[in-house]
């Protein structure tokens, strides 16, 4: 009986050991509910919490167009962060910040639910908080990493209004890089005209040899004819927007054109170079018309 005794109080000093050894782990909604009100403390946002979701929306400028609905394509522009700061995604002219599809497929759903009830109309935009639980998880995506709770901003835009969404962006871009001497043609393509060239006249009927650059609004270049080896092309095979601003100068002659979406690659772009509704900034230089 004395053995069992001292074999029992030994096992009980042991397991309270083990006992004091054990971690208590806080869970991810914990570790998610306390980084976002931290955050939204820290940064004094006027946010409300959804349902008690976790989640926070503020109306940044309410929805002045049609109502959105899941079931319609919907164009959009959003910018994220994550809420420590290690990632941050804000070129807004790029592939990655640029959405065009049904509203019922943007991920995360917090940011659908977000802009279907909460927002409820295009030309409107909404900042979401949004917990790491509800974003893209534990293992992230591809660029965002895993249990990373994320600051969405995210604009609406009005797909009726989208010609007055790429002239605003075009001004803005001359006035932002200083690009003065630009004129207006009536479909809404700016132009300066380096040399007019003394050649043959261009149609829409003209095969077009031509050296060439073009641009995406935050400078990266798309797209470019290979140093000595000149493009040809007929004239009309290519983008509306080089149909109606190429005949603007004869063989010889250089231009300079920025070029709306609606005159490019449309809503859908072109995968992956050129992103949704994506206005162009395109140099070119005419060498032979045939």
């Amino acid at each position: 009986m004395k053995h069992f005794f001292r074999y029992a109080l030994a096992l009980i000093f042991l397991s309270s050991i083990l006992v004091s050894c054990v971690k208590e782990y806080e869970t991810i909604d914990v570790i998610d509910d306390r980084n976002v009100k931290d955050y939204i403390q820290q940064n004094k946002l006027s946010v409300q919490e959804y349902n008690g979701t976790g989640v926070y929306y503020q109306v940044v400028s309410p929805g002045l167009g049609p109502e959105v609905q899941y079931s319609e394509l919907t164009p959009a522009i959003l910018t994220i962060r994550s809420l420590d700061g290690k990632y941050v995604s804000a070129d807004t002219f790029s592939s990655g910040n640029r959405y065009y599809n049904y509203l019922g497929y943007f991920n995360p759903e917090a940011v659908r639910v977000g802009i279907k009830e909460v927002l409820k109309k295009s030309n409107g935009t909404l900042r979401v908080i949004v917990p790491s639980r509800l974003a893209f998880g534990r293992n992230g995506n591809s660029q965002i990493p895993g249990n990373a709770s994320l600051d969405i901003v995210v604009s609406v835009l009005d797909k009726s209004r989208i010609p007055q969404y790429d002239d605003f962006t075009i001004i803005k871009y001359l006035e932002k890089n200083a690009m003065t001497g630009f004129s207006k043609t009536s479909s809404g393509i700016y132009y300066k005209i380096g040399q007019q060239g003394t050649g043959s006249p261009i149609t829409i009927d003209s095969t077009v040899v031509a050296n060439y650059t073009g641009k995406l609004l935050n400078g990266t270049i798309f797209d470019r004819s290979v140093a000595g080896s000149e493009a040809t092309f007929k004239l009309s095979s290519v983008i509306k927007g080089w149909q109606l601003a190429i005949p603007l100068i004869n063989q010889g002659g250089n231009i300079r054109m920025i070029i709306p979406s609606t005159l490019a690659y449309g809503f859908v772009g072109s995968s992956p170079a050129i992103p949704a509704f994506s206005c162009l900034d395109f140099e070119v230089n005419v060498t032979d018309v045939k």
